[in-house]
């Protein structure tokens, strides 16, 4: 199989036409690039739709594309220009009210178990996105580099082109943030 350093070769092989190089992509990228879609937004359909038209598109379009030397942040970028513009196209509250309104209540849940759990989960959906609101993209994505993808402050430097100190001052200018926001919430 191959070895998870070796981005080149692997997209190469992936452009060049090679299938098991595409399914490793998919198998080695698909949920990092979910937990980082999340960390943009609360809705996992769309998230998951996203990823699944980024794969679709990039095998329809291989002959098109560029080399890379860094898969992961090639398709980190994809899928959060892919989230925006699906943000742009549809009216989100519609599409996830809908899905409420279409709900089988028809299962061993009582309708009031059902109704609590769809009400504590909407509030869960509103905190999160309340948070996130609140911060800026440049902030949200240097947060999710460091604590969900675990990146050193220099690597997020280098991976944003910015300086160290510019990174440290917005990871706790993001975290002040939080904290005001939680401590007026309470």
């Amino acid at each position: 199989m191959y070895k998870t350093e070796d981005d080149i070769f692997i997209w190469n092989e992936f452009l060049a036409g090679n299938d098991r190089a595409y399914e490793f992509i998919y198998k080695k990228h698909a949920q990092t690039l979910f937990t980082y879609g999340l960390s943009l937004t609360t809705h996992e359909d769309l998230v998951k739709d996203c990823i699944h038209d980024i794969f679709v598109r990039i095998y329809e379009n291989r002959k098109n594309l560029g080399t890379t030397n860094n898969i992961r942040l090639y398709l980190l970028s994809a899928l959060k220009n892919s989230i925006l513009i699906a943000f742009r196209k549809q009216n989100t509250y519609n599409k996830f009210k809908e899905s409420i309104d279409k709900e089988d209540w028809t299962d061993t849940d009582t309708v009031i178990d059902k109704i609590i759990n769809t009400e504590e989960e909407i509030e869960r959906k509103m905190l999160i996105d309340n948070i996130w609101s609140i911060l800026t993209t440049r902030q949200k994505e240097i947060v999710y580099y460091r604590y969900v993808e675990g990146l050193s402050l220099t690597e997020i430097a280098e991976r944003q082109n910015m300086d160290y100190q510019s990174v440290a001052n917005i990871i706790y200018r993001a975290i002040k943030k939080i904290k005001k926001f939680y401590s007026k919430s309470d």
